[in-house]
């Protein structure tokens, strides 16, 4: 199993310069401590998430670390242009020398769609002509395109990637019918199912490794990243203190959920049930659910029932949540690489008591 962590950016209350400085620093501690992966989130026009760019801090981390892969969780390609999307990130993974990975994703939140004038009821078409127009950007010459948004003829787009056809994209992916999509196409995911049953989610990697078999591809090709919220330490005030950061989070995220007026016609219910969980989530709820909170014995089994249930062999800790203590979160981060990750990187089985 490999590890990484991420970074959402939010600036409630702190200085737009010391929230980059300081996730800077946290990465290359990461670096320091072993973790694979570092994962920056785009966001835009609120301070839920201040970081627009994360290619752009992207090649700060590359020239400022040595081992850690640069991963965007997501980028948001119906606000993109696919050309000059295309240059910036086959430049980062020339500056990195391939430590990069690329998560997409269509976006949901109306304020940022209508900032920049787009229509998220173009999100769909957007998201895969964008996605199309990336790989020919970056294996193919002279190439033409045509579709609903995009048409270009006989281009040539450089830098090509130090990559070869590119750095490795990974699809947001959340719905039962996009598990089977993905697999299908032989796509890779990336997935933070946050309060999701682990029967759910078991049906949903089930399908999503039964739809790579039927189209060919061999499900243990695929790294399977998985995010999610983490504390880990033995103090009872941080483990609290980290539960009521995660509750304040999810409250927040309520209003940044599209109405049923914003939404895509086939995602208003879900998204209005999102909104009624939110409403009567609770304190304990946000400890057993919300994460991955606890002791290293709690946060190990549940590592291991995650990757023995699911195959999950890239897991992606979320330390500095929302209003938690940066300090707490760098000591919880140190926990997890000191005591937990060792017992994970071997493929044996976890047996560890809840």
């Amino acid at each position: 199993m490999k590890f990484g962590i991420m970074n959402l950016f939010p600036a409630e209350g702190i200085p737009d310069h010391q929230v980059l400085k300081n996730t800077l620093e946290e990465i290359q501690i990461a670096d320091q401590l072993g973790f694979d992966s570092a994962w920056l989130a785009e966001h835009h026009f609120s301070r839920y998430g201040i970081l627009g760019n994360p290619l752009l801090l992207g090649a700060s981390i590359a020239a400022t670390t040595k081992k850690i892969t640069v991963g965007t969780a997501v980028l948001v390609l119906p606000f993109y242009d696919p050309i000059r999307l295309a240059e910036d990130i086959a430049t980062l993974d020339v500056l990195s020398e391939g430590r990069l990975k690329i998560g997409i994703g269509r976006g949901y939140q109306p304020l940022e769609f209508n900032g920049f004038n787009k229509s998220a009821s173009d999100s769909k078409t957007l998201y895969r002509e964008v996605y199309e127009i990336l790989q020919k950007c970056w294996s193919e010459t002279d190439w033409s395109y045509e579709g609903k948004h995009f048409k270009y003829e006989n281009m040539n787009v450089f830098p090509k990637p130090f990559t070869c056809g590119g750095p490795k994209i990974l699809h947001a992916t959340v719905s039962p019918d996009s598990y089977r999509d993905r697999g299908l196409r032989g796509e890779s995911i990336i997935t933070s199912p946050n309060f999701t049953p682990l029967p759910v989610m078991q049906k949903n990697f089930a399908v999503y490794d039964g739809s790579l078999r039927e189209a060919g591809f061999n499900p243990g090709d695929f790294e399977k990243p998985f995010m999610q919220q983490v504390w880990c330490g033995a103090s009872v005030d941080g483990l609290e203190a980290a539960a009521n950061a995660a509750l304040s989070y999810y409250r927040s995220l309520k209003k940044f959920v599209p109405g049923s007026e914003d939404a895509l016609a086939e995602e208003a219910k879900y998204y209005e049930a999102v909104k009624r969980n939110i409403d009567m989530l609770t304190l304990e709820q946000a400890l057993t659910h919300g994460g991955n909170f606890g002791s290293v014995d709690k946060v190990v089994h549940t590592l291991g029932k995650l990757r023995d249930s699911l195959g999950i062999n890239h897991y992606i800790g979320w330390f500095n949540i929302p209003s938690i203590n940066r300090n707490l979160a760098i000591d919880a981060m140190v926990n997890f690489a000191t005591e937990v990750m060792p017992q994970l990187r071997e493929k044996t089985p976890v047996t560890t008591a809840a």
